[in-house]
């Protein structure tokens, strides 16, 4: 919902402490006055240079049609003079970037158990049309409680939903280089797929602890994701399940059509039969994170 009359932003919340900067706009931890409620909120200033208005409508309108336990909520939107704040879900929870970069290690079954999630969130967001555009490592929040993981997709700034009458859209070549889908780099019309191929990027990193592409210049990294040229090392994937490299495969094809969609995805065996092997490769990801950084 909009703001309703006679309520701002700072009237109804206070802004307790900083949380990250994104592309866009900076995030921080408030608290809403009347209930004591934690939330997020994303402030996005008229005098930023990356400010855009009809981007940020374009966000708001997306997210606040949203309902999903692996998708943060968004609570309410405020638009002032200067500002358009954005009040959000607060997920108690680092990043799988943050996760990733700090050594943290994830087992085969632990990195299924997030991918599921990740897809389950693309499945419903594919079901209505809309694309996010931008998964990275840095817009899945892992919360964790009693020993449980929830993963929570965020940051909808790049989304897009598809018009009626066609499966792709025509948008900026746009997003972190390492996550683009060929099809995103030639600025070919786009659809849902492109979600999919950074998804097997990151379930790339989940398995092993480094990306299937890797070039400090951006151009030969370009070249690589759109030549599909990746290398799976035995050294690195002989401990990872058959059924895990296969996914990782379906979702790292080139051409959008033949890519797994999400809903095959969640019917994978990976997905639906795996059992924790002896072959588990936590200690060699450690080795390889390690590496990457």
């Amino acid at each position: 919902m909009h703001n309703v009359q006679g309520k701002t932003f700072n009237r109804d919340f206070e802004i307790q402490e900083f949380i990250a900067k994104g592309t866009f706009a900076k995030v921080s931890k408030c608290v809403e006055r009347d209930t004591g409620c934690i939330f997020a909120v994303k402030a996005f200033h008229a005098g930023d240079d990356v400010y855009d208005k009809e981007r940020i409508d374009s966000e708001i309108e997306i997210w606040r049609t949203l309902r999903h336990h692996n998708i943060v909520h968004l609570h309410n939107s405020f638009y002032e003079c200067s500002t358009v704040w954005v009040v959000l879900e607060f997920v108690d929870g680092k990043t799988l970037f943050d996760d990733l970069v700090s050594g943290t290690d994830f087992s085969e079954e632990e990195s299924r158990m997030i991918m599921q999630q990740i897809i389950e969130a693309l499945d419903y967001l594919h079901r209505r049309r809309i694309v996010h555009r931008d998964i990275k490592a840095d817009n899945i929040i892992l919360q964790k409680a009693n020993g449980q993981t929830t993963v929570k997709l965020t940051d909808f700034g790049l989304a897009r939903r598809l018009p009626r009458d066609s499966d792709v859209i025509t948008c900026d070549v746009e997003g972190a280089p390492l996550y683009l889908a060929p099809e995103t780099i030639l600025a070919d019309p786009v659809g849902t797929a492109v979600d999919i191929w950074a998804c097997g990027v990151v379930l790339f990193l989940l398995l092993v602890g480094h990306p299937p592409f890797w070039q400090s210049d951006d151009k030969k990294l370009m070249s690589m994701i759109v030549g599909g040229r990746y290398h799976m090392a035995a050294q690195y994937w002989n401990q990872v399940s058959d059924d895990a490299i296969d996914l990782v495969k379906r979702m790292l094809v080139i051409h959008p059509e033949k890519r797994v969609t999400a809903l095959k995805a969640l019917n994978h065996p990976w997905i639906t039969d795996f059992v924790e092997s002896e072959r588990d490769n936590i200690v060699q990801i450690k080795e390889n994170t390690r590496k990457a950084r």
